[in-house]
């Protein structure tokens, strides 16, 4: 091919960006779908969350290869929150990020790990099971394990 015909094949600049245009116009409506998402994401803070972790990944990765079964858990993990993340839509996202933020927030100023007191024999256990703050949290972890129990029921069908 000479260099005439090379001159001729490539576009100008205007018909690249009518080209690029074109794919526009006719994905029009996945671009508006996916830059509500995005929208919502963002208003959500679960973008701003996502660059923390991507602005600090460089310190985590250096605290997580000292260990190699930690890299090895955290790499499980990752793949199956990836994998999960994937069976999600931007709703279920944001609720999930908002719990885990107020549970957290809540259990950081309210856990005291120092001074917790085992619990001793079954007169212990009753006497904790008649704290109301104990009974709340016996009804979470039931919830939890109720959730899990529907989960591991769908997946074995």
């Amino acid at each position: 091919m000479s260099m005439a015909q090379a001159q001729q094949v490539e576009k100008s600049p205007d018909e690249k960006l009518a080209e690029a245009l074109n794919v526009l116009v006719e994905n029009i409506d996945e671009i508006r779908g996916l830059l509500n998402q995005l929208i919502e994401l963002k208003r959500s803070g679960v973008i701003d969350a996502l660059m923390i972790v991507v602005n600090r990944f460089e310190e985590v990765l250096q605290y997580l290869f000292q260990d190699p079964a930690i890299f090895r858990l955290v790499s499980i993990l990752v793949d199956g929150s990836l994998q999960a993340m994937n069976k999600l839509d931007t709703q279920d996202v944001i609720r999930l990020k908002s719990m885990i933020q107020d549970v957290g927030g809540c259990l950081g100023k309210n856990i005291d790990l120092a001074n917790a007191k085992p619990v001793g024999g079954l007169m212990g256990l009753w006497r904790a099971l008649s704290d109301k703050d104990v009974q709340r949290g016996l009804g979470i972890a039931i919830a939890l394990l109720k959730a899990l129990g529907k989960c591991a029921q769908s997946q074995s069908k």
